[in-house]
């Protein structure tokens, strides 16, 4: 064989890998739908993404978070695997789902994973939130109040609860992002102290 015949052989692979890729880069654009039946037909579903899931069947995770001493809603739910670490649970009723929400965050065998409502997402990072009630240590009792806990909690997220007689508040995070665990805060005096936080939960 020549080597010319080699160098067009050559050509046409390296010609048709290109063109390969240029077809895996191009973006399918999909028309605009109604999304008012998948509302209704998503109410009682809500969405998740495990986190660090190399070596993790997603599979036998949904097998094992409706039984019993975990979710407790055997029977109750279907799981199915959306694939790049999503999944999604239909409930067969508003009572049970709402339960399993309020107890976030959840946990598997040490494996993380967010959870929220149904929305129409498209993202691949939906769901990237978790809730969690941080305790706060660091701050003088006379400085316990709504106020304060909203702005430290503002800091780490999106705030959804507080009790501060507790020292505490409930926060929605980033689950991509590293978490917090100490920040300084200014008093009205112009002193500059340190606060930790203790994430409810977290395993």
């Amino acid at each position: 064989m020549s080597n010319s015949d080699n160098n067009a052989r050559r050509g046409t692979s390296s010609n048709t890998t290109r063109r390969r890729l240029e077809m895996e880069n191009e973006v399918i654009n999909l028309p605009a739908c109604d999304l008012s039946a998948a509302a209704t037909r998503f109410k009682r579903t809500v969405i998740g993404r495990m986190f660090y899931r190399e070596g993790r069947s997603m599979d036998a995770v949904i097998a094992m978070i409706p039984k019993p001493k975990i979710w407790d809603v055997e029977g109750r739910v279907r799981g199915l695997n959306l694939g790049n670490g999503q999944f999604q649970f239909d409930f067969d009723n508003e009572e049970d789902m709402e339960r399993v929400l309020q107890k976030r965050p959840w946990h598997f065998n040490r494996w993380s994973f967010s959870l929220e409502r149904w929305e129409p997402f498209t993202s691949e990072l939906f769901p990237n939130t978790m809730l969690f009630w941080v305790r706060v240590t660091g701050v003088p009792v006379h400085f316990w109040n709504n106020e304060n806990f909203t702005e430290i909690g503002k800091a780490l997220g999106e705030v959804r609860g507080i009790e501060a007689h507790r020292s505490r508040f409930q926060v929605s995070l980033n689950a991509d992002e590293p978490l917090q665990f100490e920040r300084k805060v200014g008093f009205p005096n112009g002193d500059v102290g340190t606060v930790t936080f203790e994430y409810e939960g977290l395993q």
